[in-house]
């Protein structure tokens, strides 16, 4: 679908909540002082799903009578002398689809001769000054005047993945599953995590694309979200490492795989790894066309806590435990959550996303961060990652005040408090008939990931 297709959707979805939409691009953000700043530029998901643009100082407006117009800065000597040749403004708005180009300068007086202006809530600080300026009011007075009625119809546009979308996030997994398979390749005892960190950055800056989000590559898997890259990979201990990469267009891939060092699981690990494998099979299994997800996560969260039990970690009946929130205690993480433009698809709007309205968030430990509870329906394409993790502060907190002793064996419990955690992750697209996992195939059974480790 073109850029102008998609904005004429948005347009007819809105309905009588139609207006003019404003499109506000990102900017440059500085990273310790305004001439350094982060890079590779990284463009606003909507502007560049509705927009196309990916440049930084660019906004646009589409107007419900079918007028475009693109704003940004036009090219000048400066700009040349210090970043070479640029696409004039003109030649911007061709690939918008837009027929008419104004100077940037010009859209704050544009914005304040019309009735009414639809925006989506800004989420960087820089945005929201930006807009604030231009429509001549207070920050605060901005925020709230964002639109619920844009924000819902962007999300029922976006959530739903065209066949060029799933295309671009099956590219983005070819590639994710060549740095997996090389970095259990290159996983021996004594290597070091930087260094592994270091190739897999270096592959990826080669084919000029970027990471989708701060990768995780640890020991400490019982960490959900750690950036710490220091030390060396011992034997006997499990690495973990989520990550994914994005295309030039924006679209993510985000994966998990947790290994041995020395090569070979532990009859422990071994044990602990094929039961947050079957529960992300059996989570897979259930993905279908209106099948809330908040019951996917229930089917996981399920499948743990049986073979938790039948390891003698915990006790009682499963489906119990799971509706008392005790399996928490080791997969304190919603099941998964929306992909598609951003790794975790549109979450700038909030719970909109995630949940239908009339529903909200759990406020059960565990159950209270799943970030994606709404009826699956064809064309989603969303993250199946269970796990189980043995968090010594958890414990510590759940044993002093005797929490959910009917449900777990916490002498056993202690017996794992070194072990880590554990996660397998796949991305995964509804279909008509269920659900398919996207991308090539990325080693995940036991002896297919040995087999990886061992060359």
């Amino acid at each position: 679908m073109s850029f102008r297709a998609r904005r004429q959707t948005l347009h007819h979805l809105l309905g009588d909540d139609d207006g003019v939409v404003l499109w506000l691009g990102s900017t440059l953000q500085a990273r310790n002082y305004p001439a350094n700043p982060y890079m590779p530029f990284r463009q606003d998901s909507h502007f560049l799903y509705y927009v196309g643009v990916q440049a930084p100082d660019f906004a646009a407006l589409s107007y419900p009578d079918g007028t475009e117009v693109l704003f940004g800065h036009p090219v000048d000597m400066d700009t040349i002398v210090w970043e070479g040749p640029q696409p004039s403004l003109e030649e911007r708005a061709q690939q918008a689809e837009m027929t008419q180009w104004k100077d940037l300068s010009t859209l704050p007086s544009v914005l304040q001769s019309l009735e009414k202006v639809l925006y989506l809530p800004p989420f960087q600080a820089s945005s929201l000054l930006r807009l604030s300026e231009g429509l001549s009011v207070s920050p605060s007075e901005c925020r709230e005047g964002a639109s619920p009625a844009l924000v819902r119809a962007v999300v029922e546009q976006r959530l739903v993945k065209s066949d060029e979308e799933v295309e671009q996030i099956e590219a983005a997994l070819d590639f994710t599953a060549h740095l997996f398979h090389a970095a259990m390749a290159q996983t021996k005892p004594g290597g070091s995590y930087a260094q592994l960190l270091g190739y897999v950055t270096g592959e990826i800056r080669s084919r000029l694309w970027d990471f989708s989000f701060p990768p995780i590559l640890t020991h400490h898997g019982e960490i959900l979200h750690t950036h710490d890259y220091d030390g060396a990979m011992e034997s006997g201990r499990l690495v973990l490492l989520d990550m994914g990469v994005e295309t030039s267009l924006g679209y993510a891939s985000d994966i998990t795989r947790s290994w041995p060092v020395n090569g070979t699981y532990s009859s422990r690990q071994r044990d602990m790894y094929n039961i947050v494998l079957q529960s992300q099979l059996d989570a897979i299994d259930a993905i279908g066309p209106g099948v809330p997800y908040r019951d996917v996560h229930r089917v996981a969260a399920t499948t743990i806590a049986a073979g938790l039990i039948d390891l003698g970690l915990m006790k009682g009946d499963a489906e119990e435990a799971v509706r008392e929130g005790a399996h928490a205690l080791f997969f304190p993480h919603g099941v998964g959550h929306m992909l598609g433009g951003d790794v975790h698809d549109m979450e700038d709007l909030g719970d909109v996303v995630g949940y239908e309205p009339g529903d909200s968030r759990s406020s059960q430990f565990g159950l209270n961060f799943l970030r994606l509870a709404r009826p699956l329906a064809e064309g989603h394409v969303v993250t199946v990652e269970p796990g189980i993790y043995f968090i010594p502060a958890l414990l510590e907190q759940w044993r002093a005040a005797n929490k959910h002793e009917s449900f777990l064996n916490y002498d056993a419990i202690e017996d794992y408090l070194s072990f880590g955690g554990i996660r397998i992750e796949d991305d995964v697209l509804v279909t008509e008939g269920g659900s398919r996992v996207l991308g090539p195939g990325i080693a995940k059974t036991v002896d297919e990931v040995e087999a990886k480790i061992k060359g």
